[in-house]
């Protein structure tokens, strides 16, 4: 072999094994394609800030004990991990369990995150689960934040001070945010492709919207706030009876009512048998279960709670004033307080 073949030989080795490289690291760069129908949160917890969520391994949550800094727990609730610093709400783990979606609020903090100059931020982040890395995706104060598909849904602050609803694709490394609309939404609902909302501009009916097309449809003529849809029906307090709790099949045009004391907070718990609300009643105000198959009633604990969150098998929730956080198994239909502490600390 002459120098000049061996050369050659040499340069396309090299070649090739930089390809290999650059190809490999495309790869594993790649952010994870979510199914087009994946939700990275319920409705139910997103109406409540989305203080918890879980995949198939993990609960994740805003430690009530730790300023809502964002960690993690078995669904034994035994093995308790601080994953960052951050304070945080509206928690979305993504269908691979490779990243968490979430709105930093650290002006909450009363001690400093990861940096003395992330006491300053909010935004919405993403969380690399694997490598511990930290992305911005958005710099500012927002709403709510749903991961649909592959698109984060989030209310955005619009000119008027008012909130627009917007869109980002979380499967391209960089993209711009989309207005999907300005009319005041709460876009926690996403079931079909569709965002599920209750109507404020001009009424309070349900509404279904497609994001890609931004075409808004009329769903049911309903008097009705913060709507949780199901396979079934639809779930929603009215306001014309004073933020009652009723049920809509999907088979019927009559609601049922479920409660007609006055609602604050409400959710279903996972496996949709129990509805969890706040009743709102002064001296008489009360945190209640209620079966769907029975129809029994339960006041669990009386007083004022809120951020009803459900994952797995439990409910969590806080007291009034976001000092103590509590779980109610719902199997073993314990309460207990729930302000746990790093495992590896």
């Amino acid at each position: 072999m002459n120098k000049r073949v061996k050369n050659i030989f040499l340069f396309l080795i090299v070649l090739s094994l930089i390809t290999i490289v650059v190809l490999l690291l495309k790869i594993t760069s790649r952010l994870p394609e979510n199914p087009a129908d994946y939700v990275g949160n319920t409705a139910g917890n997103l109406y409540n800030r989305g203080l918890f969520a879980e995949d198939e391994n993990y609960i994740y949550f805003a430690n009530v004990a730790d300023n809502f800094r964002l960690y993690r727990t078995d669904h034994a609730l035994e093995d308790v991990v601080c994953l960052n610093k951050d304070s945080v709400e509206y928690i979305n783990p993504d269908a691979s369990s490779s990243y968490l979606y979430y709105s930093r609020i650290n002006y909450r903090q009363n001690t400093y995150g990861n940096t003395v100059f992330d006491i300053l931020d909010t935004g919405i982040y993403r969380f690399d689960l694997k490598r511990k890395g930290l992305t911005r995706l958005y710099p500012d104060a927002c709403g709510s934040v749903l991961l649909g598909g592959n698109s984060l849904i989030y209310q955005a602050y619009g000119d008027d001070g008012n909130f627009d609803t917007c869109s980002l694709a979380v499967n391209k490394k960089s993209g711009k945010p989309q207005l999907i609309t300005a009319d005041y939404i709460e876009p926690v609902n996403y079931r079909y492709g569709q965002i599920f909302y209750s109507g404020v501009s001009e009424d309070h009916a349900l509404y279904s919207l497609v994001p890609e097309t931004k075409r808004s449809t009329l769903v049911a003529d309903l008097d009705c706030y913060q709507p949780i849809v199901t396979s079934n029906g639809t779930y929603f307090l009215s306001l014309k009876h004073n933020y009652a709790l009723f049920y809509l099949p999907d088979t019927s045009d009559t609601a049922t009512l479920i409660t007609g004391n006055r609602v604050s907070a409400y959710n279903l718990s996972t496996d949709e048998r129990y509805l969890f609300y706040q009743v709102d009643n002064g001296d008489d105000s009360r945190l209640c279960s209620y079966d769907l198959v029975t129809g029994n009633e339960t006041e669990l604990l009386s007083g004022n709670y809120k951020n009803l969150n459900t994952v797995s098998g439990y409910l969590f929730f806080t007291d009034f004033h976001e000092t103590l956080c509590y779980c109610y198994d719902i199997s073993s239909k314990n309460i207990y307080s729930f302000m746990p502490t790093d495992s590896d600390s």
